[in-house]
């Protein structure tokens, strides 16, 4: 992990949760955790899930057979949230949320049967560190479940400039290939990768007439005239960067050998 300053604000995380749903700070909510660890089995493993948010994501984990769950996140003001949605929900002694800071995971050699991730690891500029380091702490025969946003071969182009911008957050892409390659050659085999840029094209355009629709007057309340029209132009700027092709949302898949 190697963000190290708050970005996710408190309106930005009353934006995504009306969006996605309280606890999900990501796209799809509930179904896309299950679309991308469902296919394991989840049957008592300890699975780490690295840039946790405020937890949505581990307690779908849980219902998918999860035995204990650690969620680890830079932000104190995310991980504050997370671990009082946790004590709330009285899955604390199930769900883990801990602070860490940027660099080598906190975790002894072969700690995991599964880390998890959705759309973080796209704020980590070191991404051979990372998968290293994701190696280290997974089991032999452990595996690699994750969603994260890939970029486009070449530069940014100004809307995607642009985007960076409306969202205020920091960003390290690069495209599909380069992941791929970067997990290989960190050791991993039975790679798979999926783009789902169509998909959440798609989506983003709901998402935005939700925005201007259904979600108008909750966002209008809780967000004020400028930080409504703010996130509004924010998604209208997502939308065109999906729409060029220039942000490309995928899914992963990689196992450490078993020897």
């Amino acid at each position: 992990m190697t963000e190290t300053h708050e970005e996710y604000d408190a309106r930005m995380l009353t934006l995504l949760q009306m969006i996605w749903g309280e606890g999900f700070l990501s796209p799809g909510g509930p179904q896309a955790v299950r679309e991308i660890a469902g296919g394991f089995d989840l049957g008592g493993k300890r699975i780490l899930d690295i840039g946790c948010g405020l937890g949505g994501l581990d307690q779908v984990l849980l219902t998918l057979g999860a035995g204990h769950v650690t969620g680890i996140d830079v932000s104190p003001y995310i991980v504050e949230g997370g671990q009082e949605r946790m004590r709330r929900s009285g899955l604390n002694k199930k769900i883990d949320i801990q602070l860490v800071t940027p660099g080598p995971l906190p975790f002894a050699d072969a700690s995991f049967d599964i880390v998890f991730g959705k759309d973080a690891w796209l704020h980590i500029p070191d991404k051979a560190a990372h998968f290293a380091e994701i190696f280290r702490v997974l089991k032999p025969g452990g595996r690699i479940a994750a969603g994260d946003w890939m970029k486009s071969p070449g530069p940014y182009s100004r809307d995607m400039e642009y985007f960076f911008e409306m969202e205020g957050l920091t960003y390290h892409l690069v495209t599909l290939a380069q992941y791929g390659l970067l997990l290989h050659e960190a050791g991993f085999v039975g790679i798979r990768l999926a783009d789902i840029t169509d998909r959440y094209r798609a989506e983003a355009h709901e998402e935005l007439a939700r925005m201007q629709g259904e979600l108008a007057g909750m966002m209008l309340a809780e967000l004020g005239p400028e930080g409504n029209a703010h996130f509004i132009e924010d998604w209208r700027s997502l939308t065109v960067v999906l729409d060029k092709g220039e942000l490309r949302p995928a899914q992963i898949w990689a196992t450490r050998p078993a020897t």
